[in-house]
């Protein structure tokens, strides 16, 4: 399976190397769709995987609240982050390899996985992954994660929807677009809808709108 291009990699190693504005997609604290998906439910003994996990507070709440956990993240600066911040002492078990209690998190390019890498999948939570990507990168992660997944497996989707379109991540994403790339093998269903004025891209960037959405989706083949 082909790889992430240097080009990508190197955006993003850049970008956790300069902080501030060029990862302000982290968010310090639990996100709000993630409290969703504990309040229906779709945590109880769940294997939750989180591509492009970053640093993100919405894996140690999974841990708490789920089976398993496997976060997968490309830059090694974010993962050491996340350990120093949380003040984890993680396992080692092998190169590229971290665990803390039921939480693993593989310092791994997420297009050359494979299920044995990550185990049995219940639930797969996007926050700002598949928006991560260009356009034209967007089909090939989408078919990179769902080869991870089985029948019955559940995909959370969060994304921006925002005027006019920018040039650089995370890019504009709405539902015609969700559907285009998952409706082939994925039951979609438009959980969420929410404008968004006080987001700070919309000052930032001189935006007209932005919406964040929400997207449950269930493998059905």
């Amino acid at each position: 399976m082909s790889t992430i291009p240097r080009v990508e990699t190197q955006f993003w190693i850049d970008s956790w190397q300069e902080g501030g504005s060029k990862t302000s997609f982290h968010l310090p604290s639990v996100h709000p769709h993630a409290r969703l998906l504990a309040e229906q439910g779709l945590l109880d003994d769940a294997n939750v995987l989180v591509p492009l996990c970053g640093k993100s507070a919405d894996l140690l709440f999974f841990a708490a609240h789920a089976r398993s956990v496997v976060g997968v993240e490309l830059v090694d600066q974010a993962i050491e982050e996340f350990v120093a911040d949380n003040g984890l002492t993680p396992e080692r078990p092998r190169p590229g390899v971290l665990t803390v209690g039921n939480l693993t998190i593989l310092h791994r390019d997420l297009f050359e996985l494979t299920r044995d890498d990550v185990g049995q999948v219940d639930l797969v939570y996007d926050r700002a992954a598949l928006i991560a990507f260009p356009e034209d990168m967007r089909p090939q992660y989408v078919a990179a994660v769902t080869a991870l997944t089985s029948p019955g497996t559940w995909y959370f989707v969060n994304t921006l929807e925002y005027e006019p379109a920018l040039p650089s991540p995370p890019f504009s994403v709405g539902p015609e677009r969700i559907a285009e790339y998952f409706g082939a093998e994925f039951e979609v269903d438009h959980l969420l809808a929410e404008p968004r004025p006080e987001h700070r891209m919309v000052e930032k960037f001189g935006l007209t709108s932005l919406v964040e959405h929400g997207f449950l989706l269930r493998r059905f083949r």
